[in-house]
């Protein structure tokens, strides 16, 4: 859960409850690392270079879990520095993006330079804490405080307009559903800060196996897949009847999980037989098995 309390007597509260939250600074840029040989340092990402997807494309979102996604951004310029910060990302709704809530802004913390090689990436966790927890609930009750809950159906990755060598340009993703956003006493919409990676692929099919009178074997499904790393960050990738789903992670370990309109109607979980190890550039072949009865 992503949670904070506005209030400054309850903050320490909320983020034990909320774990890692994000500091509502006004917009500003951090400072880069000195370089040891300032004209060998790129030049900072221009803000067409960097462009932005999310993954899985909508995210994902339940009452108890909330909204979770990830940014992408892929460097289709140059080699380049990105302004390296929290990304600063606000739910709206409506066909004129109308923002809900506080947005989650970028902060003061000085990070390491990054440089992005052409076709390189960086990413960025963003979400939605659930408002439906016990936890949160009883946070409400006991400090007499109120979400006072509006509804967004999208979020805008934001242009810094305090920095004038932003690296990406303002970018809107639709929510897979309506999430509610606290607007009075806490802010429940955050983003992390923007990390480096070599980047590997996963890819396979959505198959359902088994059932009633089957004799066809493994069948292809359409769907979802996502890869939860062990870290908790979540990608995945919208699968289409062919069954067969490709995307791009992080190196790291990744359990997958998935889920089709055909296999209980979306409720039911499907699921890849062992951990998925990904490595650089290297695509990791791993099927996610939806087994009927």
């Amino acid at each position: 859960m992503s949670l904070r309390l506005r209030s400054p007597r309850t903050t320490a509260i909320a983020a034990a409850i909320g774990g890692v939250l994000l500091a509502m600074s006004p917009l500003t840029a951090p400072l880069l690392a000195a370089s040891p040989n300032p004209a060998a340092s790129p030049t900072t990402c221009r803000p067409s270079q960097l462009i932005p997807s999310m993954s899985p494309p909508r995210g994902t979102y339940s009452s108890s879990a909330g909204f979770r996604a990830t940014l992408w951004f892929k460097n289709t310029g140059a080699t380049c520095a990105p302004v390296v910060d929290n990304v600063p990302v606000q739910a709206v709704n409506g066909p004129s993006h109308r923002p809900v809530g506080i947005s989650s802004l970028s902060g003061t913390v000085a990070y390491p330079m990054m440089v992005l090689g052409h076709g390189d990436f960086v990413y960025a966790t963003v979400s939605i804490g659930s408002i439906s927890t016990a936890q949160f609930k009883e946070l409400v009750r006991v400090h007499g405080s109120s979400c006072s809950p509006k509804y967004a159906n999208g979020i805008e990755v934001l242009a810094n307009p305090r920095v004038a060598s932003d690296s990406w340009l303002s970018h809107y993703f639709a929510l897979p559903e309506r999430v509610p956003v606290c607007t009075q006493d806490y802010f429940n919409v955050s983003a992390g800060v923007i990390e480096e990676s070599p980047v590997g692929f996963i890819k396979g099919r959505l198959e359902a196996s088994g059932g009633p009178g089957n004799t066809s074997g493994y069948r292809p499904y359409p769907g979802m897949v996502w890869a939860t790393a062990k870290g908790g960050e979540l990608f995945g990738a919208t699968v289409p009847a062919s069954g067969y789903f490709e995307f791009r992670v992080p190196v790291g370990t990744y359990q997958l999980t998935g889920s089709s309109p055909l296999y209980g109607g979306g409720s039911y979980r499907c699921r890849g037989s062992i951990p998925t190890i990904v490595r650089t550039r290297v695509f990791a072949d791993e099927n996610v098995i939806c087994t009927e009865k």
